[in-house]
């Protein structure tokens, strides 16, 4: 092996490390007495909320214990439980709620549909879907828009990184769907899942993302964001 060759191979490998920024657990099947949907964490991460896939009822899931306690058996509980200060009304528009007062944001254009808005932890950004688009990132002070790339159903894990499901079907049925993780500029993304799992609607908290499959299955990992110089220490 000449000099090149094995400064081209060091240079790959610090590339590689670099760009790895952030270390994945296992995958964790929760068990529940029946098919669950949308998860969502809740207590710092201690337990999980999950509701049917037509979003009727509510269960808390204790993830220490494993203890489920049925919060609600009303239609829409599931819904109502994911609902927060930023939402989509009947247009598929986006309503922001604050100091009494809602406005109504269309960062695309108001011949557009908006899906799955989220505010961040700061309250500064909405990250949200645009329907045949992908998922965008909108900061409510400078007005700027980045496209963050063909992913649905995003969830802020702080205030700089989201989770999303990259999903693909044949029109009837999912095939295929991955949970990534991005920065909120688009500069680095990371596929959390293995494709032979069909991951779908994550939520983040406190170093862990859930997740469900179609079947209905509940998942939890542990996820740990590192510094840009960690993996050359």
């Amino acid at each position: 092996m000449n000099i090149k060759t094995s400064l081209l191979l060091l240079w790959l490998m610090t590339t590689t490390a670099m760009a790895q920024n952030v270390t994945v657990g296992d995958p964790v099947r929760i068990v529940t007495s029946t098919a669950a949907f949308y998860p969502l964490l809740t207590d710092n991460a201690q337990a999980v909320l999950v509701t049917q896939q037509d979003y009727t009822g509510l269960i808390r899931i204790d993830l220490s214990t494993g203890e489920q306690q049925v919060i609600s058996t009303q239609p829409r509980a599931g819904r109502q439980a994911m609902t927060s200060a930023v939402r989509t009304n009947d247009r598929l528009q986006i309503e922001l709620s604050r100091n009494g007062s809602t406005i109504v944001i269309t960062p695309n254009g108001a011949d557009h549909r908006y899906l799955w808005p989220q505010l961040s932890p700061d309250q500064s950004k909405i990250a949200y879907t645009v329907s045949g688009s992908g998922t965008y990132v909108y900061d409510l002070t400078t007005r700027q828009v980045t496209h963050l790339g063909k992913m649905r159903a995003a969830r802020w894990v702080d205030d700089q990184w989201i989770v999303a499901m990259q999903d693909s079907d044949d029109g009837y049925q999912v095939t295929a769907s991955t949970i990534v993780m991005t920065r909120v500029d688009g500069t680095m993304q990371q596929t959390l899942t293995d494709p032979s799992l069909k991951a779908m609607y994550p939520s983040a908290q406190a170093g862990h993302v859930a997740f469900c499959t179609p079947q209905g299955d509940i998942y939890v990992m542990r996820i740990s964001i590192n510094q840009p110089n960690d993996s050359l220490q």
